[in-house]
């Protein structure tokens, strides 16, 4: 199963669940996922289209969503037995349909004006007993049946019409932007009337989960009166992971200008680890030329006005060579000095296995995690030479206990750090440091359970650039910070 960005933008317009993790590349890359996501309903449809049987009519739908499906990625679904199929990305599961065969209600669904934005609730602003309500109808079903004609012809136009509301209603309304779909259950009832039909619905927020931002809706579809749906949804209600903070650094390190005079490349620094190590470096006087894609969040340029040194945005692709040179081209202008580079980009880590459906994917993950460190390290490193700069490249505590999931991420770390053990031995003018921290608070691992373990990321870069000020000589061989050495910072230092 395949689908194309075309195919998602078909679904928002007629569904109207235009959420920008559909829609917006740019708000995507701010997401764990890192780009855009096809919707929940439209892959179970695509599913169905594959694997359904060539009936026509359903009672009910229940659909589970277990992992994120992207456009322009080759999946395989499947049929499992009881009515049930299933879509999996290499040996995991991302999503199972079940149907119940019967006859639908007869109503031809009238297009309603969907809501043009989506509702930015978090999990505090949906406490049981929220209540949305209104008409709905998809805009255009039939371009929707003509796509995916197996499917439709087997749900039918009042429950694709119902399996449409599920999705407008999680991802626009309740919970809205920052919702993804866990569960959709529709149960249809047989109703008097037939032809068109405008379509009502009321949803209620039944139990809500704080710690894992869960949310269980209960809700139901009339028309004229007569119930013709009753839905579940369930859904997690996104939190974006915590920005860095200049407030939050200096209970780690006290502000200084100690750096004063000296200057810096933060290649991914305006996000997570990399944006507090920005900071930090700011905080002890360094000129930071903080490299990021997209723009730089407002925080932390207001952050940055109030160090001792400052930040100087470059934006652009890292992994290109000419982002480096245009960078060279600032800091030689600046007097030609480049005493830190500090490598803590990488790309959007999605679960992977080790196996042949995953090898392009893995492949690309690989080179565009070594290209994030070659690149600016072919292009700045003869800077730091001068100098006796220093170089920072972060790797992963993951090197020590690989996780099941992360193959691709493992090798790519494992490959950085061959690169910068090289490095050591052919730049002898520079001092290399290799971080390994553990699991960090930032957006790539922004999921209910890693909040639980992961750790805020202040700390470990006030560690880091206190390693960076006081490295000693380079001497060709890489220092290993590891994460031990990375816990528990004191205060104020």
């Amino acid at each position: 199963m395949l689908l194309s960005d075309h195919d998602v933008a078909l679904f928002a317009r007629i569904s109207g669940d235009r959420n920008p993790l559909h829609r917006s590349p740019g708000y995507a890359r701010r997401t764990p996922f890192g780009r855009t996501v096809a919707h929940g309903v439209l892959a179970a449809l695509a599913t169905l289209d594959e694997q359904a049987p060539d009936a026509a009519g359903v009672t009910a739908v229940e659909a589970d969503f277990g992992n994120p499906v992207f456009p322009g990625v080759r999946y395989r679904s499947d049929t499992l037995d009881g009515g049930r199929y299933w879509l999996l990305d290499g040996d995991r599961t991302c999503l199972t349909v079940r149907i119940r065969p019967g006859a639908p209600p007869g109503l031809d669904p009238l297009p309603v004006p969907p809501e043009q934005s989506a509702a930015p609730h978090t999990i505090a602003d949906l406490p049981p007993g929220t209540t949305v309500s209104g008409a709905y109808g998809p805009d255009g079903i039939d371009a929707l049946c003509e796509r995916f004609p197996a499917a439709s012809r087997l749900l039918g136009r009042t429950p694709l019409a119902c399996l449409l509301w599920a999705g407008y209603l999680g991802g626009m309304r309740l919970p809205g932007e920052n919702c993804l779909l866990g569960r959709v259950a529709l149960r249809f009832l047989p109703v008097t009337a037939s032809g068109p039909a405008r379509l009502s619905y009321t949803a209620r927020v039944l139990h809500t989960d704080h710690r894992f931002g869960l949310v269980s809706i209960g809700g139901e579809i009339t028309a004229d009166g007569e119930v013709v749906a009753e839905a579940e949804i369930e859904a997690v209600v996104r939190t974006p992971a915590p920005l860095a903070t200049s407030a939050a650094l200096g209970t780690h390190l006290n502000p200084s200008t100690r750096l004063r005079g000296t200057s810096a490349v933060v290649v991914g620094g305006s996000r997570g680890l990399g944006a507090a190590l920005s900071l930090a470096l700011a905080s002890q006087g360094c000129e930071v030329y903080v490299g990021h894609r997209g723009a730089l969040p407002d925080s932390l340029r207001a952050d940055g006005d109030g160090l001792p040194g400052r930040l100087h945005s470059v934006p652009g692709d890292a992994a290109d060579p000419g982002w480096s040179g245009e960078v060279r081209a600032r800091v030689e202008r600046a007097g030609g000095r480049l005493d830190f580079l500090v490598c803590s980009a990488a790309p959007p880590l999605h679960t992977l296995g080790l196996v042949p459906t995953d090898l392009d994917r893995m492949d690309a993950f690989l080179t565009g995690s070594t290209r994030l460190v070659s690149a600016p390290m072919a292009g700045l490193l003869d800077l730091l030479e001068p100098g006796r700069g220093r170089c920072l490249v972060i790797s992963s505590a993951a090197l020590r206990e690989p996780p099941r999931d992360w193959p691709h991420y493992v090798a790519a770390k494992s490959a950085v750090e061959g690169l910068v053990h090289w490095a050591a031995r052919h730049h002898p003018g520079v001092a290399f440091l290799l971080a390994r921290p553990g699991m960090l608070r930032t957006e790539q691992t922004n999921s209910p359970s890693a909040r639980e373990t992961a750790g805020p990321v202040e700390p470990v870069a006030a560690r880091l650039v206190r390693r960076l000020m006081a490295a000693g000589p380079a001497d060709g061989v890489p220092r290993i910070i590891g994460e031990d050495a990375l816990d528990a910072v004191p205060a104020g230092r």
